[in-house]
């Protein structure tokens, strides 16, 4: 068995973290991932170049810019 997750998978873990390609095979276009990325705090670790996002802000924000029947956009 493979320790390795998808991101769909990482998507119930709220502690895990998003790459830039993690949110694209999410189905993000690139300019999405970009305001994704200057909307939540960054994750950048010493000695790697690629920055992440936690999960749980993912969701929050794709929650919090979800516009429904009750909320006017």
């Amino acid at each position: 068995m493979s320790a390795l997750t998808t991101p769909a998978e990482r998507l119930a873990i709220p502690d895990a973290v998003l790459s830039r390609t993690d949110l694209q095979a999410l189905g993000l276009p690139r300019r999405a991932v970009d305001q994704v990325f200057r909307a939540l705090p960054v994750i950048c670790l010493p000695g790697y170049a690629r920055p992440f996002v936690r999960v749980g802000d993912y969701l929050k924000l794709i929650e919090s810019s979800t516009f429904r029947g009750d909320r006017v956009r």
